[in-house]
């Protein structure tokens, strides 16, 4: 009788768990250190920001990096930046796609608009200040480094339940053992 308890609840708690798709996202070098070959590069214009309607006037260079990943560095005339990391997603899944588009990433369906190849692409921007590239704009301390924050690394509906069922079953061994 306990076998069969034990694997019913087993089988609970794999019919609840949600499935989890885990992607690799590439590695992109921050445009304060840009690297990769120079695919196109304005020093002054009107340039756009893929997720933002607007246009902005300043400097932007688009680096590539692999076949399917790009970095476009866009500089402000106020020296704030955008930098935007691309990536193409022929190689994803639908799945992989959605998941990276909750974790902020932008579905671009046709990445010849923008000028890269023909397909679906995924973008990524990040803020930086390219205000006088080529100073020291900071010193250390000597005290090391903050933790900032955890990342999120899932659904807390679901830790309530698995520890609920944690100690739901404590609870149920008990009973049994004190009946037996």
């Amino acid at each position: 009788m306990r076998a069969g308890i034990l694997g019913s609840l087993l089988l609970l708690v794999g019919t609840i768990t949600p499935k989890a798709y885990a992607q690799t996202v590439p590695s992109f070098p921050s445009c304060s250190n840009p690297q990769g070959s120079v695919k196109v590069s304005y020093s002054e214009g009107t340039h756009g920001i893929v997720g933002n309607g607007g246009t902005f006037m300043g400097s932007d260079t688009v680096y590539t990096l692999s076949e399917g990943t790009t970095t476009q560095c866009f500089c402000a005339d106020n020296g704030d930046g955008t930098q935007t990391n691309w990536w193409h997603a022929a190689s994803l899944t639908e799945a992989e796609i959605q998941v990276l588009k909750n974790q902020g990433w932008i579905s671009v369906p046709n990445g010849a608009l923008w000028g890269l190849t023909e397909g679906e692409w995924l973008a990524f921007n990040n803020s930086y200040s390219c205000q006088g590239r080529g100073q020291i704009l900071a010193a250390s301390t000597g005290t090391g480094g903050d933790v900032l924050g955890l990342a999120t690394t899932g659904n807390i509906l679901t830790i309530y339940a698995l520890a609920g069922f944690g100690v739901a079953s404590v609870f149920l061994s008990v009973l049994l053992r004190k009946n037996s």
